[in-house]
């Protein structure tokens, strides 16, 4: 039998055509570099006992090897991922969906294989069949499971309605279509993280539009964790732009039915499914700027930290008015009494927008500070009626403020202590930055000796600056 079989881990999957043996195809492929090649798995499919095997309850995947609990809870990860990829888009499943084989080897503390997954795709003169070959010596990343069985579903979609037989092109699932769809379905079941999203809308991202859709699986994996983060992001911001077009979700089916085998530049396959995108070469990049600014807009119920709070309540305690020229001047509400003398209604003008600030400020400050605002409130209302030392004094507010800080401080510090103190084993949390800091020292680069660099390099010594040129 023919077989087409290659090996990844998340990101962009690539099945390459069929070869006549499975050792030559594993030599000549030159889709994943050689170092990322694993030898082919010791037990077949074949030798795995029917009795050892689960199927979801739509039929669609099979689970074999591992413990009954493992297979049990694999199948229903793998199910729900295909009903809320199913409800997301609003589609209904294929007329014959994909057969899709999810195998599990090993166990936690077995030597691990070089890759967590590989995949396999073979066919029968009748159909064809996906099989998702599991290492479970590092444990079961849900996470990856999840990407596999998205991949599977986008490549059931891919091949509905092909005939059986040796494709004449390779089969990919994107990255960006893959953690966009797994990230637009966190924010359908009310999973998203807005702050994530307000960060990347700050610093207007940090990837361009063809960057995101080019993104292969090996680029993918090498970034690090800031990186990935905002790439999730930006893919969701974009899935969600095209999800929420007139007509999107259709279209939108369309393209993943396509998106599979395509092998063009995406966003030509983007204008073809959604023509509104034609309108003007930055069209889409406009509608994924607009979801992103949405996305990034924080709800009224959303309360705000304690050094969030502080910040924006010191940019809401100044009170500003106009001269008889027009010139307008900011004061502290500490330097109140450094105001000239106002009219009641000149005071009320600079009351009026203080207020509004306040206000707003009370929906989503941190609880605790909602009675200091109410403070500073009747503050401004003693003032604005002309008394000479309006109540309550702002220097007790002041000196409140500072109390709160620091025991946010202090509890934060405890916390912190806390959970170094406990720490029983390595978290983990400083392998991306460790792999990063290996990237950089494989790729140093030459440092140049010409005069513009020499004189960058004294403009740095002297401006504490790191700008520095360097050889390509």
């Amino acid at each position: 039998m023919k077989i087409l079989r290659t090996v990844l881990g998340m990101g962009c999957l690539a099945l390459p055509i069929a070869a006549q043996d499975e050792g030559a195809l594993l030599e000549k492929d030159e889709v994943l570099p050689a170092a990322e090649k694993v030898e082919p798995l010791p037990m077949s499919p074949m030798e795995v006992e029917m009795a050892s095997r689960v199927e979801s309850e739509s039929g669609q995947f099979g689970v074999s090897g591992g413990d009954a609990a493992v297979r049990g809870s694999v199948a229903l990860q793998a199910e729900s991922v295909r009903a809320s990829f199913l409800k997301l888009l609003g589609a209904e499943a294929t007329e014959k969906p994909l057969p899709i084989e999810i195998l599990l080897y090993g166990k936690a503390g077995d030597p691990p294989k070089a890759r967590p997954l590989a995949y396999e795709l073979r066919f029968t003169p009748d159909h064809f069949l996906l099989r998702i070959h599991v290492d479970l010596s590092r444990g079961l990343d849900h996470d990856r499971l999840d990407s596999a069985v998205l991949s599977g579903l986008l490549f059931d979609r891919a091949l509905a309605g092909v005939k059986p037989g040796a494709l004449d092109s390779p089969l990919r699932a994107p990255s960006w279509l893959l953690v966009g769809l797994e990230e637009a379905q966190e924010w359908a079941d009310g999973r998203g993280d807005r702050r994530l999203y307000e960060g990347v809308f700050k610093q207007k991202g940090r990837f361009e539009i063809d960057a995101l859709l080019s993104m292969t699986n090996d680029q993918h994996e090498r970034l690090d964790g800031v990186s990935k983060s905002i790439f999730r992001v930006q893919s969701g911001a974009l899935v969600m732009a095209l999800l929420g077009q007139s007509g999107g979700k259709a279209a939108f089916v369309e393209m993943c039915d396509e998106a599979a085998r395509y092998g063009g530049e995406f966003p030509m396959l983007l204008r073809r499914h959604f023509p509104e995108l034609n309108l003007s070469e930055k069209s889409l990049v406009k509608w994924w700027s607009l979801t992103l600014a949405k996305l990034s807009e924080a709800p009224l119920s959303e309360a705000m930290g304690i050094a969030e709070t502080e910040k924006r309540l010191e940019e809401a305690l100044v009170l500003q008015y106009f001269t008889d020229e027009g010139v307008r001047h900011q004061v502290p509400i500490l330097d109140w009494k450094s105001l000239p003398t106002l009219g009641d209604a000149a005071r009320m003008e600079v009351v009026r927008p203080v207020q509004d600030s306040l206000s707003h400020l009370s929906y989503r400050c941190f609880p605790s500070y909602r009675p200091l605002i109410l403070d500073y409130q009747r503050w401004l209302v003693s003032w604005a009626s002309g008394e000479k030392e309006p109540q309550p004094l702002l220097m007790e507010m002041e000196e409140t403020r500072e109390i709160m800080t620091q025991r946010a401080l202090r509890a934060r510090d405890y916390l912190d202590f806390v959970e170094i103190h406990d720490a029983h084993e390595l978290s983990g949390s400083f392998d991306d930055f460790m792999e990063l800091k290996r990237e950089i020292d494989r790729n140093v680069r030459v440092p140049r000796k010409d005069r513009i660099t020499r004189y960058l390099d004294a403009m740095q010594r002297a401006t504490g600056s790191e700008v520095r040129a360097s050889a390509p």
